[in-house]
């Protein structure tokens, strides 16, 4: 009879399966909200990537003083860059450099649909302020002041 009191249990029991069950239910409710934000983020980061070389042009129309005039949108490529139509790749419909005056350019990143987080057309704008002896500064525009993409997907500056 002292053998049977002495049994030790073994296993879990119902109460701590279910806490350990609801433990990993938040956390993934956490995380995968968080791992679809950064999925669309790596899929946005294309555009600055495909948009580097027509940066690059701006910064060297700027440092030989010769931006464009204002308006105007390159519309057969400058410096080799290529124009808008055919910058494009799996996440990107077009990259377009425009000049807003004399001493400013604008870099515009047109994504295609990403998921249902990014609308196709929607945009990313990096605008670049010439300064004579300095050269090309550029700045992610804001949502609503010139991209049209949810903030948490620009750029931090």
């Amino acid at each position: 009879m002292n053998k049977q009191m002495q049994k030790v249990q073994q296993g879990f029991t119902l109460i701590e399966l279910m806490i350990v069950v609801a433990i990993i239910g938040i956390l993934a409710a956490i995380a995968i909200p968080a791992y679809q934000d950064y999925t669309v983020k790596s899929k946005v980061s294309e555009g600055p990537s495909l948009a580097s070389p027509a940066m690059t042009a701006g910064g060297v129309s700027c440092s030989e003083q010769s931006l464009w005039v204002s308006g105007a949108t390159l519309t057969n490529g400058y410096f080799g860059i290529l124009p808008k139509a055919q910058i494009v790749g799996n996440y990107v419909k077009s990259v377009e450099i425009t000049s807003a005056s004399p001493s400013t350019a604008r870099v515009t990143i047109a994504y295609k649909t990403i998921g249902t987080s990014v609308n196709a057309d929607q945009t990313m704008t990096f605008q670049g302020t010439c300064t004579v002896g300095v050269g090309m500064k550029w700045a992610v525009l804001a949502s609503g002041a010139g991209s049209s993409l949810p903030q948490k997907y620009l750029p931090k500056q």
